[in-house]
């Protein structure tokens, strides 16, 4: 069968509403998270891009769809909600287990279920994110190396570096018993990765002992984003890891100046 008439009869079983740039689509298997997509016409593979604390999915969804569109891409934007289980709570999703809710599952149940309704291979993805979702998802690649082609991460604040001595989230002490799964770190060479930050993102986001995030080595990366990101990329490179770093001129913390530097880097990768 030709990939247009694929494409066709597919379209034949779903709403024209669930094409092109989608509301937000309940999460089958637990609908208190959702996803909006851009789905384009054909579809050749999935990119998933995840937002920061505000959780303005749809920001970053109709930022990417030109990406999406020439490249024949289907772009899944979560969304985690804030208040889950704590109504104060901003923060759940970033350390990828929170109480007992895994983020890790809900973003593959996601990829799989998106995977099956429009008929798209989904055992590899691109996958980026912008601070807080800069943080989910270079934790998700330590676990799930294996399922992306290609990494992008914005100016995460805090960041996990892979040291057996610290414990989570600092580093890796204990990960493989709170998770279930060991890092692969073969996996993690293989991946493709970009590491972006503002040449101005330099706020001091030092973690206080009395902060709820703070743990033993919460400050070793570093005091900024750009120090912290510039001892990420060191290690990477020590296990021979495929990381670029790159710092954008007259940039702060803010994700429209990093946009073009995203979409060369998925072009390229994927």
């Amino acid at each position: 069968m030709s990939t247009s008439a694929g494409s066709k009869r597919r379209r034949d079983r779903i709403s024209p509403f669930l094409y092109r740039r989608t509301s937000f689509i309940a999460y089958g298997a637990d609908p208190r998270f959702s996803y909006c997509l851009y789905v384009p016409d054909e579809i050749r593979r999935i990119c998933v891009y995840v937002h920061g604390t505000y959780r303005d999915a749809a920001f970053y969804r109709d930022q990417l769809t030109d990406f999406a569109e020439r490249n024949q891409v289907l772009l899944l934007c979560p969304l985690f909600p804030a208040g889950l289980i704590d109504p104060h709570d901003v923060e759940n999703y970033k350390l990828l287990r929170y109480q007992e809710i895994r983020f890790d599952h809900i973003l593959l149940g996601m990829v799989d279920e998106i995977g099956q309704r429009y008929a798209v291979p989904c055992e590899r993805f691109m996958l980026g994110g912008f601070s807080g979702g800069a943080q989910f998802a270079h934790r998700f690649a330590y676990f799930y190396a294996e399922r992306l082609s290609a990494l992008s991460l914005a100016a995460p604040g805090r960041v996990t570096l892979l040291d057996e001595t610290l414990d989570w989230w600092p580093g890796v002490g204990d990960a493989e018993r709170l998770f279930g799964r060991a890092i692969d770190i073969p996996a993690l060479r293989a991946l493709p990765i970009q590491l972006l930050v503002g040449e101005n993102d330099d706020d001091d986001i030092t973690i206080a002992k009395d902060h709820p995030w703070w743990a033993p080595g919460a400050n070793l990366a570093g005091a900024t984003r750009r120090q912290r990101l510039a001892s990420l990329h060191r290690q990477y490179q020590q296990i021979g890891c495929d990381a670029q770093l790159e710092a954008v001129a007259s940039c702060g913390h803010e994700w429209p100046p990093l946009r073009d530097a995203t979409v060369r880097f998925f072009e390229v990768s994927s």
